[in-house]
């Protein structure tokens, strides 16, 4: 073998042995990056959504409830990010639990995007808020099944 040659197939195996671990990095504890990504979202929605909703802070004439209304804005944004985030990791998995979650996921995402388009108007339909909740449950309930429990996870979230 020329000795150009040599050095040009060494160059090449050992960009492919360094190039193979960052391209499959992605895919190392995806199962534990997904329950993160949507731990952060369940307690972003929890905490700065739901409760609220419950306390009555997002009904008309209700102290602080315009800043109720968009501390409740931007945890929900910040809690979609993080399921598109997962709906990522779900995607690029190999992991037959993971995919089994996708669906679900979609639902979820377009349930805040309906609950977040409602936020912006001011008023808040109970019905979103209830169709949010039942649609994290049965995610929830569907990932417990699969034997991936989702936890809520204490995240600071800018702005709040």
């Amino acid at each position: 073998m020329h000795p150009r040659t040599r050095r040009l197939t060494s160059a090449a195996l050992l960009l492919t042995l360094t190039a193979t671990p960052f391209s499959t990095s992605y895919a190392i504890l995806d199962k534990t990056r997904f329950l993160l990504h949507l731990g952060a979202a369940y307690y972003a929605f929890h905490h700065w959504d739901l409760m609220p909703f419950r306390q009555g802070k997002f009904s008309a004439g209700a102290p602080g409830r315009t800043a109720a209304m968009v501390k409740g804005g931007l945890a929900l944004a910040f809690a979609a990010h993080e399921v598109s985030v997962a709906r990522k990791v779900a995607a690029n998995s190999a992991s037959p639990t993971l995919m089994k979650l996708d669906g679900a996921l979609n639902t979820l995402s377009a349930e805040m995007t309906t609950l977040g388009g409602t936020l912006k108007t001011g008023k808040v339909n109970p019905a979103d808020e209830q169709a949010l909740e039942n649609g994290a449950g049965a995610l929830s309930a569907q990932a417990a099944a699969n034997g991936q429990v989702i936890r809520d996870v204490p995240t600071p979230i800018p702005g709040l």
